[in-house]
């Protein structure tokens, strides 16, 4: 065995046992490690080389190596480790010095974990000092994205995209730091009011221009605070929807119609190619899916899987965790739905077949990239808009409901109801707080009851019957009132 190999070997056989290592740290938020050992990428045969000293930074299952100044041999850095684990005071110093290094790196590590803006290239940036003296407002916000893609966010780093072009096309390409001020953000808002950009669309642009400034006021590159920059602008603000739903009767009329799976004019020939029909009758089933899986997002019907949950209650629940809040707060963003009647017929019609780990629709490959993902989404969104507006035509129809109705239209219905609770309608949607530590410890809705409080999303009595739904109501009334319902039943039958 040469001695790059005993290197090798050593540092392999070491490193499992904490030996080669002289410290080591765990960030804040627990996912990023940092190893003070040598860098021995690069050891030759000859036991009397000198290796560089590093901060090794693994995240993510992948790793980078931060120098920090120092050389020692193998045998020179062992017998360093071996001092520091036997807390001898020998050569304390020296080693307190290149622990203070380290440190030095772990904190760079936390404060981009608490920007928001951490990435193994960031680090490296900013550990060999080439960051901050550099970088732009474009750079910072460049960075942002490709921690967000990182993480697999793909749906926000495509949003800062657009915004961070939105913003270079208004303001230009050479925004100093020293000239984001409220001023500056006010005349971006009326540039984009004369643009007649929509509320919601000046909306986003705002809040996502809020965050990166947050990043650079916490860098010390722009001073000030947002909250004064960004007061009165609107950048919380967006255009309401409360009026895009609907109502109980219609989303019946809307399964009825699936579920006959006919359409025909009234000569009774039909009103489309089967391709043509089968694509409408399938996005119309995808939006009631939606409507009747408490009220999903497309991306996470899109994504739902047949997992342990699913075969644990024996097909009678499905679980996903909600995508665009589970990096925010994984246990409010799951939910659990009970699989109705309604939509084991959708997923027998156009679903795979039940095996663990598979997607429960086979439209979205899990082996496409989450770029392609988004891709796929916003195709199934226009194709669901599209032959949504078809489907309002044939059934008379004044509205033209998109994939976003099926979410509002879930939470309107069961709160217009007056039987379901409100905290139901929010565990649903995966709006639980996440303060509410009581809830964490407590299992999800029995299914009798889930299926009880979603049978109002198709029926305005629940299933029940209107001599159950009518003794319901005289069971609220005083006594008072109760006598003189009674009364008048009585001389009426006289």
């Amino acid at each position: 065995m040469n001695f790059t190999d005993e290197v090798k070997f050593g540092t392999r056989k070491y490193s499992s046992r904490g030996i080669s290592s002289l410290a080591k740290f765990t960030s804040a938020n627990g996912n990023v490690y940092g190893t003070l050992a040598l860098d021995t990428r690069r050891a030759n045969d000859d036991d009397t080389q000198e290796l560089p000293v590093a901060v090794r930074v693994a995240y993510d299952g992948k790793t980078v190596y931060l120098r920090i100044g120092k050389k020692y041999t193998m045998g020179e850095w062992l017998e360093l480790c071996e001092c520091e684990k036997q807390g001898r005071n020998k050569k304390a110093a020296e080693r307190k010095e290149l622990k203070n290094l380290m440190q030095k790196v772990e904190n760079q590590v936390n404060q981009l974990i608490a920007e928001d803006s951490f990435s193994l290239g960031r680090i490296q940036e900013l550990h060999q000092g080439k960051a901050d003296n550099d970088c732009t407002i474009y750079s910072v916000w460049d960075s942002i994205i490709d921690n967000k893609r990182e993480k697999e966010s793909a749906g926000t780093a495509r949003c800062n995209k657009d915004v961070r072009r939105r913003f270079e096309r208004h303001m230009g390409s050479n925004v100093q730091f020293a000239d984001i001020n409220k001023s500056f953000v006010d005349k971006w808002v009326k540039i984009m009011k004369e643009k007649k950009l929509s509320l919601t669309t000046i909306g986003i642009s705002l809040r996502t221009f809020r965050a990166i400034v947050n990043v650079c006021i916490s860098r010390k590159l722009i001073k000030g605070n947002t909250k004064e920059m960004f007061k009165d602008t609107g950048y919380n603000k967006s255009g309401s929807r409360k009026a895009d739903y609907l109502e109980v009767p219609t989303m019946r009329m809307l399964y009825d119609f699936w579920e006959r799976d006919e359409a025909k004019d009234e000569n009774g020939k039909e009103l489309f190619f089967p391709k043509e029909k089968h694509a409408i009758f399938r996005d119309l089933g995808l939006f009631l899916f939606m409507y009747l899986g408490d009220g999903q997002n497309l991306a996470d019907t899109l994504r739902l899987t047949y997992d342990d949950w699913y075969f644990a209650t024996h097909g009678k629940q499905l679980r996903f965790f909600r995508h665009k809040t589970q990096e925010r707060n994984a246990s409010a963003s799951e939910v659990i739905f009970p699989v109705t009647d309604e939509l084991k017929k959708i997923i027998d019609k156009y679903g795979n077949e039940p095996m663990l780990g598979e997607r429960v629709f086979p439209i979205m490959s899990k082996s496409i990239t989450a770029d392609q993902e988004i891709w796929v989404i916003q195709r199934y969104n226009r194709y669901i808009r599209e032959h949504m507006a078809i489907v309002s035509e044939i059934l008379g129809m004044q509205e033209r409901p998109t994939s976003t109705w099926a979410r509002h239209s879930f939470a309107t219905n069961l709160n217009n109801s007056d039987n379901v609770p409100y905290k139901y309608i929010c565990d649903s949607m995966g709006h639980s707080s996440s303060g509410d530590i009581t809830s964490k410890y407590i299992g999800a809705y029995p299914l009798k009851r889930m299926l009880e409080y979603n049978a109002y999303l198709l029926d305005e009595n629940g299933g029940k019957s209107s001599s159950a739904v009518l003794l319901k109501q005289l069971q609220g009334l005083s006594e008072a009132e109760q006598k003189e319902i009674l009364d008048a039943l009585s001389k009426s039958i006289k």
